[in-house]
């Protein structure tokens, strides 16, 4: 199939493909199982820092960077997530993913999911609101049906109790399913720190998550485990940084130039789960899961993540599918070209599965 030309010319010049140095020949010497894919969250300061960036671009970045997989994430093709376009209907969405398939099998890589946020809660005490955000949600499963993705991610964010969280979670899950049952698509849940009324994330403990999975009426249901999204409570409720904020990071402003040990999530957290056995926990359920980079130390290491041990702990599941990278480290390693981390990720999870293999 002839390949369409598709270059963001902001990405162009930073891909550096030939440095990549991970030939296929490298990765059988391994023995590396997965199949690779990438969230596009990794790409999201380049949106923020560039006011033309495309999200097209998303699967000509992919395959040059060598993955297999796309992991899409809604909130790109609505403005991001400060900027969000509140008109996005499905009519906005059926376009995206058109133009999203189209790219994508240009290039021959496989449509996996899409990771759905700011849709509106699905686990409030207000009913109401739950129905309006399971309205919001229907347009990414059709979405997703026409693009070939297996499944929509979405977030169990709560305003009340835990009991409130688990009984609404179940209610907006089944109403989810039921849609997306004909259309082959399954609703996946993520291990997220969401906020509550109560500043507990329920969403960040895999007991609370499975209790509800187990109790949803369908089988196309399941989890998304995310290797770094352990925190169930934090030391204080500054809630999310603001765009100033993020924009600041991604343009390297930062005062604090001492070496780090951990990233500044882990930092802040208060209660922070074991997070090898929340993914063990996890894995049994999982029809994706996302490796989280949340920044690098000067080793090229995860600031919070062993990943030999994480990868063995995959490597003793029967998961088979694929593993998205999803790195966020321009929170810690402000200044950090998204490609270059990106690259430093895919070293790190192969120099880790060689540590164990």
């Amino acid at each position: 199939m002839k390949r369409r030309k598709f270059i963001n010319n902001i990405l162009i010049s930073s891909l550096g493909l030939s440095s990549m140095g991970f030939s296929k020949s490298y990765l059988n010497s391994i023995n590396f199982p997965y199949k690779l894919s990438l969230a596009q969250f990794s790409l999201y300061p380049l949106m923020m820092s560039n006011k033309d960036f495309d999200p097209y671009s998303f699967a000509k970045v992919s395959y040059d960077l060598g993955f297999e997989g796309l992991e899409y994430l809604a909130a790109m093709y609505k403005g991001g997530f400060f900027d969000s376009d509140n008109k996005f209907g499905l009519k906005e969405a059926k376009k995206m993913a058109q133009e999203s398939k189209m790219r994508s099998d240009d290039l021959g890589l496989k449509n996996l999911l899409i990771m759905v946020d700011g849709e509106g809660n699905l686990a409030n005490k207000d009913k109401n609101f739950n129905s309006n955000s399971v309205s919001n949600h229907k347009k990414w499963i059709d979405c997703a049906s026409e693009m070939g993705c297996h499944s929509i991610r979405v977030n169990l964010d709560s305003d009340g109790t835990l009991d409130d969280w688990t009984n609404n979670s179940i209610e907006s899950l089944n109403k989810l399913c039921e849609y997306a049952k004909p259309l082959d698509v399954n609703v996946i849940v993520e291990n997220h720190t969401t906020y509550t009324a109560n500043g507990i994330s329920y969403a960040a403990n895999a007991d609370y998550i499975i209790n509800v999975l187990d109790k949803v009426e369908f089988d196309n249901t399941g989890t998304l485990p995310d290797f770094g999204n352990w925190c169930e409570s934090f030391k204080s409720r500054r809630g999310r940084r603001s765009r100033e904020e993020i924009e600041s990071l991604i343009n390297g402003e930062s005062a604090d130039k001492q070496k780090k040990t951990n990233s500044s999530y882990f930092n802040s957290c208060e209660k922070y789960n074991d997070m090898y056995e929340g993914i063990s926990k996890l894995l049994p359920y999982a029809k994706g899961l996302s490796a989280k980079i949340t920044g690098f130390d000067e080793n090229g290491d995860d600031l919070d993540i062993d990943y030999s041990k994480m990868l063995d702990v995959v490597r003793k599941s029967n998961y088979n599918g694929y593993i998205g990278i999803e790195q966020q480290s321009f929170i810690d390693n402000p200044g950090l070209d998204p490609i270059e981390a990106i690259k430093m990720a895919k070293k790190l999870i192969f120099k880790s599965w060689s540590n164990i293999s």
